[in-house]
């Protein structure tokens, strides 16, 4: 088994990198496969945008996908992942994570960049307009105004508890 990615500004590289360190195992960028991998058992981990994994119907045309993830800057909650797992097709036997990772406007270009500034808008004036926010929702927050990472070893215990 190995890992596949696709990330957009780096936050799901850094979790794939994690994610292979901690189970022992390579990992690739989608575009960068090695050959050798043709038809392989593979976890894969993509950016979100418009509710879907990008890079995840490429993936599981060329491998076998076991576990899809999900990287974005919302909170994590359960209707999350089971919101991708409807939008991408994803089928049951294949779990599927959502991990809170980063976000920084200013890693983003052209259309990407423009989208993003209304969507930073509209979630910070969700957020300040809760009474109170979690540790996740403050990330969140933090990341809409200046940008930020949660990303960490720590937010793989899911997974490695799946793969293991």
């Amino acid at each position: 088994m190995i890992i596949v990615y696709s990330s957009n500004t780096g936050y799901t590289a850094q979790y794939a990198k994690l994610l292979g360190k901690a189970l022992e195992m390579p990992s690739y960028e989608l575009s960068n496969v090695p050959e050798c991998h043709k038809d392989a058992e593979v976890i894969y981990l993509g950016w979100l945008f418009a509710g879907t994994i990008v890079g995840y119907k490429k993936c599981a045309r060329r491998y076998t996908v076991k576990c899809a993830v999900g990287v974005g800057m919302s909170p994590p909650t359960p209707e999350l992942s089971e919101g991708l797992r409807a939008a991408m097709k994803v089928p049951a036997s294949v779990p599927v994570f959502y991990l809170q990772g980063g976000f920084d406007i200013n890693k983003l270009k052209g259309p990407m960049k423009l989208i993003m500034k209304v969507k930073c808008k509209e979630i910070a004036g969700r957020l300040t307009a809760k009474p109170e926010l979690t540790e996740s929702e403050r990330a969140t927050y933090e990341m809409t105004q200046s940008g930020g990472s949660v990303v960490c070893s720590e937010n793989l215990a899911e997974i490695i508890a799946w793969y293991r």
